[in-house]
């Protein structure tokens, strides 16, 4: 018999975090929390309102399931079936990784065969501000060998320009959010180039996103509110080269397993990505780190304090400490 405990905790951001559909000030996000025989499994998560979630209807989800989990009868080699890919799956799969490897008094690499890295790159996320502060905010964080720009259609020539001086030998993400047209990637492309952008992260509305195919852009595109689990790959031939894998998407660790192996089949690069929340939710994506062409998951940067035996940002790097708040 388990024991499970939902929670909504309210992570104050240590500034404003700006895309182009809006901005916030504190991060909201569950944590789940299964216990059996005084082993503790934890998993975080993030409702997304892009995608109809709330944090009412994610609990909702989760306490709806709790009887089954707390009987046995659901568990992660069958936790899809009772639950769509999200935000509520995602908490209750990685706890319950998490429970796993500590019954079994093992960690998540061993599980998964892995080789525990001691540092990985870090990237930053320079917020949608006005182009002076956006700058600022590059020039202050040099250490990242990984900027990504959050933009919309204004401003662009001197924001990418300014950047790429600044950072000649960073790679360069520029993460639109939805945020352009059609028109509006093709009157940019030359600019793409010329600032040597390395990706360029769903300019389109996710429901305007046929317009890629066939497009042969010069500057890799990546699919993030496009794409959410496996079911999706088929989809992103001949519109994307890369995919955003974000576990509040894929509905946890479980399925992202299976897409990275899936993506590297059909010539897809993949970036791991993440919501602003705690380390909490990065940890569990750090396993697939082999398979990643892109790691983006610095969002514990912008939480005023992270947890205990989070992720620590050094230097532009990533430590991943011997002991850690998950797996």
């Amino acid at each position: 018999m388990s024991n499970i405990q939902i929670k909504h905790i309210s992570w104050d951001l240590n500034k404003s975090f700006n895309i182009s559909r809006g901005s916030k000030t504190t991060a909201e996000t569950i944590e789940v929390k299964i216990e059996t025989n005084n082993f503790y499994g934890y998993g975080e998560c993030v409702p997304y309102k892009r995608y109809d979630e709330t944090i009412d209807s994610v609990t909702s989800e989760i306490h709806n399931l709790k009887p089954d989990i707390e009987e046995g009868n659901i568990n992660l080699t069958n936790l899809d079936r009772f639950l769509k890919n999200g935000a509520a799956r995602n908490a209750i799969d990685c706890a319950m990784w998490d429970l796993e490897c500590k019954m079994k008094n093992t960690s998540i690499w061993k599980v998964m065969g892995v080789t525990k890295p001691t540092t990985l790159p870090g990237s930053y996320t320079v917020v949608l501000d006005e182009p002076e502060k956006m700058i600022e905010d590059v020039s202050n964080h040099q250490e990242f060998p990984t900027l990504k720009l959050k933009v919309n259609k204004n401003n662009l020539h001197e924001i990418l320009t300014k950047t790429r001086e600044l950072s000649p030998n960073k790679v360069i993400i520029v993460d639109a959010n939805e945020a352009f047209n059609i028109d509006d990637l093709k009157s940019n492309a030359d600019l793409f180039v010329k600032t040597k952008i390395d990706l360029i992260e769903q300019p389109l509305l996710s429901e305007n996103d046929n317009e890629l195919k066939g497009l042969n852009f010069p500057v890799s595109i990546c699919a993030d509110e496009s794409f959410h689990d496996s079911s999706d790959l088929a989809k992103m031939a001949h519109k994307y080269n890369t995919i955003n894998i974000k576990l509040d998407k894929t509905g946890g660790l479980s399925e992202a397993v299976k897409i990275v192996k899936e993506a590297k089949k059909l010539d897809l690069n993949i970036m791991l990505g993440c919501m602003v929340s705690s380390s909490l939710s990065m940890l569990p994506l750090l396993p697939l780190y082999e398979y990643a062409d892109f790691i983006d998951l610095d969002g514990p940067c912008f939480i005023a304090n992270d947890r205990k035996n989070g992720l620590i940002y050094e230097n532009g790097m990533m430590l991943v400490k011997e002991d850690l708040c998950w797996g």
